[in-house]
């Protein structure tokens, strides 16, 4: 099928590659992107493997969409086995490289094994190159951009690691064009662990004319976005700005967890964040523009220049932190992504550290003199550098709050925010029972964006009622219907990562979950007869799918759950969620039927031969 691309195969232990063709029957099922990556990593990493040996996999998947003249497709998916979690390892990128890659040919990217010294893999075209990369070993990932850029030259776009990714920090990220980062469950250590410095990528083929029918209906997509009522808000903040509504509604996870209504939310918050905006920035073909760089052209971060965050940093490294000081956030942000750390992990461990610091667990002696009060920036400033370069407590820390509280000991592990071993977001999960269950079954571990029950904030009654069977399903501090209503939204979120169309702008700013225009724009565009409903399917078998690869790397039923502080301890604070805690087990047994799982949370094979996918299953 002219469409798709190339499956691609490099192996850095041999230094050989390979291409092949990816069946239109495979696309069909998995479509490509978060799909094509799982169906992926079931065929390439057997149980056992180390995460950090060169038997794991590194996979980096172009949606079925991406590239193409839809609006927002710009999205790469990566994977790997996570050494982070040891579960699924996933991690969804915008930027230019998805599109770069897709025009290179590229539709699946496998690397495999560990180069012999330090190494860039190019690919330009059909030519694929290991440059040796000796001289970016030790480079942060800005510096080893800006020197990769002046060695190929502005046409190559890159994916880069930074010290925290050579170290196997267990969070690490990978950097894209210095601002945007596949930042969840460790893949950046997999980079490392295989002496991957960068991978480089310069496409040689365009897309070509695209068809009347098709520009109607990209036309048509686009308006919906920029007609949506909160277009302009996300346009200029992005979700910045929903700090303040957070902390209102109960749900701003302060001081790691023990409160849900941060004092200096207003200071942090997106409204104030837009004094160091220089100009917006975009994606690819991203009618949004929800990116932007800042500088702080006084004081002492003066000279600071990056990317401003998102909702997620804000609240892990500022509220979850302690901290106030928005000048501070933007450095400590970008300073991040420099080292290559996930923001969202780096503040969960920050916060768990200050907790232990406040109770006594931790002394000074034990953080090398650092006092990790709540909001020290300069204290989070070390601890970060620290981490990056595996130095003192350091060393413990980046092993991620799973880990760093079992080698602590002392009764740490109470305060160790987790799910699956995967840091949670900044959201207090007592405020929305959504979320709260999409913390606990994500297959990833604790996250939302790869659940995104963005409904539950959004949607009326009746909508509740006509998806979810009860208006109730769509009232956040109601356990009712959240089954249902995690199990579509898990579903949406998939496809959309699969066709690798950005949830901002759809999921967000227009918030539909029926699929029906992605369906439509996927027949138009591959020339099938997909309509939404089989569009969901195949999310609900690249759900299932998932699911099996965690089965097969010793994920139980007891993994689908959430720490003590939140189904024990009520909420503190006056407000809406004071008093509220969560009854996950209720929840997450309510989601198992919504999916047709048994008891324990695992696929029936009823369900796994409703889906196709019983011989992976016997296979696994």
């Amino acid at each position: 099928m002219d469409f798709l691309g190339k499956l691609l195969v490099v192996d850095l232990e041999s230094e050989e590659v390979a291409w092949a063709d990816l069946p239109a029957t495979l696309a069909r099922r998995f479509l490509g992107g978060r799909g094509i990556n799982a169906w992926l990593l079931t065929q390439h990493i057997g149980r056992g493997i180390d995460p950090l040996g060169p038997e794991n996999v590194l996979i980096c998947s172009c949606g079925l969409l991406t590239g193409t003249a839809v609006p927002s497709s710009s999205r790469l998916h990566l994977g790997a086995r996570s050494p982070l979690t040891g579960l699924l390892g996933s991690s969804n990128v915008g930027g230019y490289l998805g599109a770069e890659l897709r025009t290179a040919g590229v539709q699946a990217l496998v690397i495999r094994g560990r180069a012999q010294r330090p190494v860039t893999l190019c690919i330009e075209g059909n030519r694929v190159e290991l440059r040796d990369a000796p001289h970016l070993w030790g480079l942060n990932s800005r510096a080893t951009t800006e020197s990769l850029v002046a060695e190929l030259g502005q046409a190559f776009k890159l994916a880069v690691i930074g010290v925290a990714g050579e170290n196997l920090v267990r969070y690490a990220c990978i950097m894209t064009g210095t601002r945007h980062a596949a930042g969840r469950t460790g893949l950046g250590a997999v980079m490392g662990s295989k002496n991957l410095k960068a991978i480089a990528v310069r496409g040689v083929k365009r897309p070509g004319e695209t068809e009347d029918a098709v520009r109607k209906l990209v036309r048509e997509y686009a308006g919906r976005i920029r007609h949506s009522p909160r277009y302009a808000a996300y346009a200029r903040f992005s979700n910045s700005n929903c700090i303040t509504v957070g902390n209102d509604l109960g749900l701003l996870g302060t001081r790691n967890f023990q409160h849900v209504r941060f004092a200096g939310a207003d200071r942090i918050d997106g409204k104030k964040l837009i004094e160091y905006v220089k100009r917006p920035r975009s994606c690819y073909r991203c009618p949004l523009h929800c990116k932007a760089e800042i500088e702080i052209t006084e004081g002492r971060y003066e000279g600071t220049r990056g990317e401003r965050p998102d909702i997620e940093p804000i609240a892990n490294l500022g509220a979850k932190c302690g901290l106030d000081d928005p000048e501070a956030l933007l450095y400590l942000y970008n300073l991040a992504g420099t080292l290559g750390m996930d923001a969202i992990s780096t503040g969960g461990v920050l916060a768990f550290a200050m907790e232990l610091y406040q109770r006594g667990i931790l002394s000074l002696e034990d953080t090398g003199g650092v006092e990790l009060t709540w909001g020290n920036a300069e204290a989070m400033e070390i601890m970060m550098k620290r981490i990056a370069q595996r130095e003192g407590l350091g060393a413990v820390l980046a092993e991620g709050v799973r880990r760093a509280a079992q080698m602590i000991g002392r009764e740490a592990e109470p305060y160790a925010y987790h799910s699956k071993g995967l840091e949670l977001p900044g959201y207090d999960p007592r405020g929305a029972m959504g979320t709260a269950l999409g913390y606990a079954v994500s297959t990833r571990g604790g996250d939302f964006t790869s659940v995104y029950a963005v409904p539950e904030f959004r949607w009326g009654p009746e909508q509740g009622r006509e998806w979810f069977g009860t208006e109730r399903a769509v009232d956040r501090l109601s356990v009712e219907g959240k089954g249902q209503l995690v199990k579509r939204a898990m579903i949406v979120s998939v496809i959309m990562d699969a066709l690798g169309i950005c949830k901002m702008a759809l999921l967000s700013v227009v918030g539909d979950f029926c699929l029906e225009k992605e369906a439509a724009l996927t027949a138009a565009l591959t020339g099938w007869d997909v309509d939404a409903e089989e569009l969901a399917l195949a999310g609900e078998r690249i759900v299932n799918l998932e699911k099996l690869f965690n089965l097969r790397h010793g994920a139980g039923s007891e993994v689908n759950d959430l720490p003590d502080r939140f189904t024990e301890e009520r909420v503190p604070d006056p407000g809406p969620t004071q008093g509220m805690t969560v009854d996950i087990q209720s929840l997450v047994s309510d989601f198992y039927v919504a999916m047709g799982w048994d008891e324990k949370g695992f696929p029936t094979w009823e369900k796994l031969r409703e889906l196709d996918l019983e011989t992976l299953a016997r296979e696994g």
